[in-house]
């Protein structure tokens, strides 16, 4: 979710915090005293932006990358880390992007937004910086610069995955000063892309440059920003706009890749100061996701946005549902006075039938017997179906009983016995039953009982 138009933005970078209006800066001291909610972009009074890869599961890499800034001493004990960009490179090792911050320097930041009654949200400008590089980097390598008062922040990545990270600084925002840093920042750009071996395809640059108006003796009004020499030859407004991307080009003549500055405005600022910068088109690019405030703020803020077109779709369900529970109502009092009418009309003329005779039933079950009477097989087909089932001339029937239930169901007993010795009898026994279930004749029961020369049997069959 990106910012919306309703939304105020400040920026606190350089020592400077300057709530942004339309064509206006407004230094503040206290974020809360601009009404409404707002996004407050902060250098953190210079943190510095790493770029390291560490030995730990994505899970436990801001702790490990912690503890080894601790033993280099490049962090203080209680330094806090902002992560803005993370990737696991397999099951053990790390790469992340992100912004050292002093614990109580943070802790600050965090108590103004908790003080404030308005939603309030906390971002890096390495958060800019990453924001543009997920924007602008899409199958091609580039590198993203932040120019504000003597200082560029650099981001080198592709296809929204950090490469690198460093910052250049030079003595000061004269003409001479940003020719030197053009060589400066060409070297460093080139270390960083051996160190990568990557090759950069485009470079990107968004601003925050402070500047003010100012009588140089006999020279007339000029213009000089923040950080510049006094004794230097003030120049125009126009002259300093250029000269905030006029460095930029001659990096990319240098580098031999396209050079692209991020639309800029120009705000004024009270005491004849103003503001250059490029902010505004680089802050379309950030997301509520790349705030270092609290997870508990993000989802405040998301609720707000979300509110405005939930309320509506929550009202539409919720007078849909009375609709329905009328139009329900109103058919249930239509069945419920069609069924009174029907009751009464059952009480003024009742039907009159006439009694079943008593011998009713008996007539249709002698009726459905007769039915399955007719659909069972005849006996000279049953006694067909049995002598073809007998093989050979070494077993005799002495009895055949068939017999009809109730529902006109076959039932055969048959009883007999087989001349042979005992293996041959048994195996013209087993033959005799396969012939039986082949002509559809299913064994109930089978009975064996053996003599010295004989084999007496009895089967019990149903038809199937």
């Amino acid at each position: 979710m990106k910012k919306s138009a309703q939304d105020q933005w400040i920026v606190d970078v350089d020592g400077v915090a300057c709530h942004m209006q339309e064509r206006a800066a407004v230094r503040v001291e206290e974020f809360a005293a601009v009404a409404g909610s707002k996004w407050i972009i902060t250098d953190f009074a210079g943190a510095a932006a790493r770029f390291l890869t560490v030995d730990a599961p994505a899970r436990y890499a801001e702790v490990v990358a912690q503890r080894r800034l601790l033993e280099s001493g490049d962090a203080r004990e209680h330094a806090r880390i902002c992560t803005h960009w993370k990737r696991a490179r397999g099951k053990t090792s790390t790469e992340l992007f992100f912004t050292v911050v002093e614990g109580e320097r943070l802790a600050a930041y965090e108590d103004r937004a908790h003080d404030d009654p308005d939603h309030h949200l906390l971002f890096s400008v390495h958060a800019l910086l990453y924001a543009c590089l997920r924007a602008f980097s899409k199958d091609k390598t580039i590198v993203v610069l932040f120019e504000h008062d003597r200082h560029v922040d650099l981001l080198l990545g592709r296809s929204g995955q950090v490469l690198a990270a460093s910052r250049v600084s030079s003595y000061g925002v004269t003409r001479e000063a940003k020719e030197n840093q053009t060589d400066t920042v060409a070297q460093e750009i080139r270390a960083l892309l051996a160190e990568s071996q990557a090759r950069l395809d485009e470079i990107i640059h968004f601003g925050w440059l402070i500047g003010s108006e100012e009588e140089e003796g006999g020279k007339g009004r000029g213009v000089a920003f923040s950080g510049q020499t006094r004794n230097a030859d003030p120049m125009g407004v126009e002259q300093a706009r250029l000269l905030a991307v006029e460095w930029g080009h001659n990096l990319g003549k240098n580098l031999n890749v396209p050079f692209r500055p991020l639309p800029g405005r120009t705000y004024t600022l009270e005491g004849r100061g103003f503001v250059v910068t490029s902010l505004p088109e680089a802050l379309s690019h950030l997301t509520v996701a790349d705030a270092v405030s609290s997870s508990v703020d993000r989802l405040r803020y998301q609720a707000r946005q979300w509110l405005p077109m939930v309320l509506p779709v929550a009202v539409g369900i919720v007078a849909l549902l009375f609709l329905m529970g009328l139009g329900l109502q109103l058919r249930a009092g239509l069945l419920s006075s069609e069924a009174e009418r029907l009751e009464t009309l059952k009480q003024r003329s009742p039907l009159k039938v006439a009694p079943l005779d008593s011998s009713y039933p008996k007539i249709v079950q002698f009726a459905d017997q007769l039915l399955h009477l007719k659909n069972a097989p005849t006996l000279q087909a049953l006694l067909h179906d049995l002598s073809r089932s007998v093989p050979g001339d070494r077993i005799g029937l002495d009895q055949v009983v068939v017999e009809y239930d109730e529902r006109s169901k076959i039932q055969i007993t048959l009883k007999g016995r087989i001349q042979a010795e005992f293996s041959q009898a048994s195996q013209d026994h087993e033959t005799l039953v396969a012939n039986l279930i082949a002509n559809r004749l299913r064994v109930v029961k089978s009975d064996l009982a053996t003599d010295v020369t004989e084999l007496l049997f009895t089967l019990k069959l149903e038809r199937e």
